[in-house]
């Protein structure tokens, strides 16, 4: 396994790769981050986070095909076309951050196609128009 420093940076310490915490998570490849494209075994990066979203695809509010669309990918560019980062913390369980992809890993995560329906398209279709 490989583990990376985990954090972001400080004010005091801008370019620094450790948390204020210093603590480290495993770094997770494309490969194996594709190795997760099931409904019960459904991880996504995000934002150069890798996290298993299993127990909240049938809880998803657009539907758990916009999930399963990115499962195994980088689902970054999906993802915030309607949401802040900050709502991930809101909706998942503890425990389900399981890493980081590097961004040369990241770019090999790309989808090969865009998801069937992206969420701006949904949104649109259950909100009045302005």
């Amino acid at each position: 396994l490989k583990y990376v420093a985990q954090g972001g940076p400080s004010a005091s310490c801008p370019n620094s790769p450790f948390s204020p915490l210093g603590y480290m998570v495993r770094a997770i490849s494309a490969e194996e981050l594709a190795g997760h494209r099931a409904e019960n075994d459904c991880w996504i990066a995000i934002h150069g986070d890798v996290y298993d979203v299993s127990s909240f695809v049938g809880e998803h509010p657009g539907g758990k095909q916009l999930l399963l669309d990115v499962a195994g990918y980088d689902g970054t560019a999906a993802f915030q076309t309607i949401h802040q980062k900050e709502i991930i913390d809101q909706h998942l369980p503890p425990g389900s951050k399981k890493g980081t992809i590097s961004p040369s890993e990241q770019e090999k995560a790309k989808p090969p196609v865009k998801p069937s329906v992206s969420c701006l398209d949904w949104l649109k279709s259950v909100l009045p128009c302005c």
